[in-house]
């Protein structure tokens, strides 16, 4: 199989981080944090580790590394505990459903939100989320990079009219965490939401809401932490009072390892997906009845493209009995597809990784070829 679906998942991952999940399972099956023995106290040092690393690659403090299942729970996280009713929020209008549902479920909690377009051109997107600002506008959350197109907004950029307006700034870096570069000591951004198990080459399961510094919030989940039991009400220390149960210490272990490769390779990983991704519009553009989708001034590594006619996961099918994976439909992206026109058909995503070649490239267009051709002559 070739793997292009990178933006849901990267796979396959260093070798680096299978032995160190494996080696964490079977050698270590201690809780972090919970007893002073040895296993507990160095699987505690795993943990610790892995903020480490994670505070070098996003310039932040260790302490204000919240782990997480998943960037939607690092979302959900930021969301509930940093709103309160009469708040206002701007989102951009390629945010994916891990932003767009919560906001809409806690409408009935009073909470308000507007959607602010956004345009090839990053001064207009900009101007934009400027002329959207309320006197009650508590937040602004946008993705750093689009899951259906790839395209790259200017996230310092809106960061700094945050910051000129006393408005918190969060990014979704779901696309972007290990790819683009990040230092929350110097950027202008409050929080960001991160997954393990995609730029960062770590397993799933993993995620990270990551402060530039410690914010006053309210737990999204609540139990035990380690710390103050015999306390009935939720402790609130960062970061293990946001960690609430027994973390994935054998998904951080790989996690740290993942973020130590990227630490390593990852100006390499950056310029390699996007010359692939460039490789593609070259090649699909002498394929009739396909057109790339999505307009900007960056992207990362991930494009998508539609056909003339047909659903993307007729497609998307056709490459899997042809030994390519690929993702057609709405990749969990509904404002996205409002906004390029593909609610129909849907959008067929190709998303490069680490470990793709120009051979991939080709053989992908190749089938895709072959697809339009079979088409045609049916």
């Amino acid at each position: 199989m070739i793997y292009l679906d990178n933006a849901a998942s990267t796979h396959p991952k260093p070798v680096e981080v299978y032995r160190a999940v494996l080696q964490q399972l079977r050698e270590n099956g201690a809780n972090p944090g919970r007893s002073g023995h040895d296993l507990s106290m160095q699987a505690s040092e795993t943990v610790f580790l892995a903020r480490q690393l994670m505070g070098m690659l996003f310039g932040a403090s260790e302490q204000n590394i919240i782990f997480t299942k998943n960037t939607t729970e690092a979302i959900n996280l930021a969301l509930r505990g940093l709103l309160k009713r009469g708040d206002h929020v701007l989102v951009s209008d390629l945010e994916h459903n891990s932003v767009l549902r919560p906001l809409v479920s806690m409408k009935s909690e009073g909470i308000e939100f507007d959607i602010v377009k956004t345009s090839a051109k990053d001064k207009e997107t900009v101007e934009h989320f400027i002329e959207a600002l309320r006197p009650n506008t508590r937040l602004i959350l946008c993705t750093h990079a689009s899951n259906v197109t790839g395209q790259i907004l200017p996230i310092r950029n809106i960061g700094h009219i945050c910051r000129a307006n006393n408005i918190l700034f969060g990014v979704d870096g779901a696309q972007t965490a290990g790819i683009e570069k990040y230092n929350l000591s110097h950027d202008p951004v409050d929080f960001l939401c991160v997954p393990g198990h995609k730029g960062l080459l770590a397993p799933q399961g993993t995620g990270a809401l990551i402060l530039g510094k410690q914010i006053e919030m309210k737990s999204l989940i609540l139990g035990g932490t380690g710390t103050d039991s015999l306390l009935w009400s939720q402790p609130l220390e960062f970061p293990e009072g946001y960690e609430s149960g027994t973390l994935n210490t054998p998904g951080i272990a790989g996690l740290a390892e993942g973020v130590r490769f990227i630490l390593r390779y990852g100006d390499t990983i950056r310029a390699h997906e996007k010359k692939l991704r460039q490789l593609f519009l070259h090649k699909i553009s002498e394929v009739s009845g396909f057109y790339p989708i999505g307009e900007g001034e960056d992207f990362v590594g991930t494009i998508s493209v539609v056909h003339e006619s047909d659903h993307s996961e007729t497609i998307a099918q056709w490459l899997n009995q042809h030994g390519i994976c690929a993702r057609g439909g709405y990749h969990c992206a509904a404002l996205a597809h409002k906004k390029l026109g593909t609610e129909d058909l849907g959008a067929l995503r190709i998303s490069f990784g680490y470990r793709n070649t120009e051979y991939d490239v080709v053989e992908c267009v190749k089938i895709l070829n072959k697809y339009q051709n079979n088409r045609v002559r049916s």
